[in-house]
């Protein structure tokens, strides 16, 4: 019965000191941040960016108020980071982050343009614009495909592709009927970019028109 008197107490003294332990290690543990989305955000330029916000709960499982900081320009090409901070009555801190890439996309382009250039050709009887005054970027068949109506007087539509804010006008070839002269056939293709706020594409077009020349001229397009 000695034995059995002296054990029960050490016992006691263990279990007590499990309990004391456990509740420092939950004094030091910081709380758990839990996003209402995901971590990893893909806008499209001009979009809107909706806030999903957070939640946080310190180590007992109670509630903890979570702050916000950092803001989302979609009017403007870039990376941004939205930072969420959770801070328990022990003081301890946890952070979770949010990027956010805001890209252009074809849904950015789709708009009237006027288009100032130097793509003429000079044939001596007359001057041909290899492109229009005034062009509209309508959507493509595909997510990363458009298209440039109104493209010159000969012919309407164009395609083209984006990738980011890089732009490519596959080769196209029409024919352009000249009085005097006969008919001409015109290659064009070209490749360019959009600003990072959407409102110009600048796109070097390079052109043959066989005896009546080649070379490659510059179409800046802004937005109306």
């Amino acid at each position: 019965m000695k034995n059995l008197n002296f054990k029960l107490p050490l016992v006691s003294l263990v279990l007590i000191l499990s309990v004391v332990m456990f509740s420092c290690k939950k004094k030091k543990t910081a709380p758990t941040i839990t996003l209402n989305g995901s971590s990893s955000i893909a806008l499209c330029l001009g979009t809107e960016y909706v806030e999903a916000g957070a939640s946080a709960t310190d180590a007992y499982g109670d509630p903890v108020d979570v702050i916000i900081t950092g803001a989302v320009n979609t009017a403007q090409v870039g990376t941004y980071t939205v930072e969420y901070t959770a801070t328990d009555k022990n003081d301890n801190v946890a952070t979770e982050q949010v990027t956010v890439n805001v890209d252009i996309c074809v849904s950015s382009m789709l708009a009237d343009y006027t288009v100032s250039h130097d793509c003429q050709i000079d044939l001596s009887v007359t001057q041909i614009d290899l492109v229009s005054d005034n062009q509209s970027v309508i959507a493509g068949p595909t997510e990363n495909e458009f298209v440039i109506d109104g493209f010159n007087a000969f012919v309407n539509q164009v395609p083209g592709i984006i990738n980011g804010a890089a732009v490519t006008i596959p080769s196209n070839t029409y024919t352009v009927s000249i009085p005097l002269v006969g008919g001409i056939d015109i290659t064009i293709f070209g490749s360019g970019t959009i600003n990072e706020i959407g409102t110009e594409m600048a796109i070097t077009y390079t052109y043959d028109a066989g005896l009546a020349g080649s070379g490659t001229c510059l179409a800046t397009y802004t937005k109306q």
